[in-house]
């Protein structure tokens, strides 16, 4: 059964149901309740393959990760490599705290990479466990960050230039699947496995049975696991009108973004970036950073600063050039729905 909006599909969803996304335009998305046989056969075995699996805010779910390297930004850097740094530390972790042998640990690679992006997602299934929800699972990796911050700073790069996709640890985060592509593409992440019903279910975040442990997970200052989006925004969604206004602001300010927290109903985005350089005390801070507000209603962006020294001041509105004014004009014409703000 297919619903217009999460909210319903939750709802209707009955116990041995799962919830998925499916794109049937560039910016619209329907949501599905039924059984992963049910979405088997009525979508992936009849290559209708522009799907997402929702990872329920407060369903069991395997660790996960997305990692992603704009290739054109970094012609060096091979998004396999980072893969292997990484897993180094996470089977550290699994080992050292939680005495988890190597051959208990199943991880599913699955690469989706193109000539401009390198593309990763990995699902590891731990024999007889599973993460709480997804809130643990962003605990469990902002762990990892910090051990590496502290003991291997040589690595951190993955983390400081978003190789390591940190944003997705949300409450129903839309996770796209193996065999799965984006709307009107044909490029799908694969894996080295012949995609099967039995193959795309175990690949897939969210278990089919939830008999297992609990991992015991804190957050890396011994605090419950929560969900780090808040002030009713969404953190991760980025329409595509909205990359340019990125890149533009990345190029002004010759730093990057480092994190992007949408509200979608105003239609604005605000943008944390990786400099503590402030423009209005001509002076670097010590902790805080600058950032960016996009109003996509206005067609135009500014800039504030996160550090109470600086006194709520802000740059003055610069208005979008033409070329993204129209595309932005063609996003706010369209048929959209946005996510649910949870």
């Amino acid at each position: 059964m297919e619903y217009k909006s999460q909210v319903e599909a939750f709802a209707n969803a009955k116990e041995n149901d799962f919830v998925f996304a499916y794109e049937v335009s560039k910016f619209k998305r329907v949501f599905i309740a039924c059984t992963n046989e049910d979405y088997w056969n009525n979508f992936l075995h009849k290559n209708r393959l522009y799907g997402y699996e929702i990872i329920r805010e407060n369903k069991p779910c395997h660790l996960h990760i997305d990692l992603d390297v704009d290739r054109e930004r970094f012609p060096c850097v091979n998004v396999d490599t980072i893969w292997i740094t990484l897993e180094k530390h996470i089977d550290t972790i699994f080992s050292a705290e939680y005495e988890i042998d190597s051959c208990d640990i199943q991880k599913h690679i699955m690469h989706s990479t193109s000539i401009a992006k390198g593309s990763m997602h990995i699902v590891y299934n731990v024999k007889g466990y599973l993460f709480e929800n997804n809130a643990h699972v962003g605990a469990f990796m902002r762990g990892v960050k910090e051990l590496v911050e502290m003991h291997y700073p040589e690595d951190m790069t993955m983390f400081d230039e978003g190789f390591v996709d940190m944003g997705i640890y949300t409450r129903n985060r839309q996770f796209r699947m193996l065999g799965c592509a984006k709307f009107n593409t044909m490029r799908t992440i694969k894996d080295s496995h012949e995609l099967t019903l039995e193959h795309w279910v175990d690949c897939k975040v969210q278990p089919a049975h939830n008999g297992e442990k609990f991992f015991y997970i804190t957050e890396p200052d011994r605090s419950e696991p929560k969900y780090t989006s808040g002030g009713g925004g969404i953190t991760g969604y980025v329409p595509d009108c909205v990359k340019p206004i990125l890149q533009l602001i990345e190029a002004e300010k010759d730093t990057l973004v480092a994190r992007v927290h949408a509200f979608p109903l105003s239609l604005t985005f605000a943008c944390n970036l990786r400099t503590k350089r402030c423009p209005f005390l001509n002076r670097t801070h010590s902790k805080n950073v600058i950032y960016a507000i996009i109003n996509l209603t206005t067609q135009k962006y500014r800039y504030r600063c996160h550090s109470d020294k600086c006194n709520g001041h802000e740059s003055d509105a610069k208005p979008f050039p033409p070329d993204i004014q129209r595309e932005v004009l063609e996003f706010l014409n369209s048929e959209v729905i946005l996510p649910e703000i949870v």
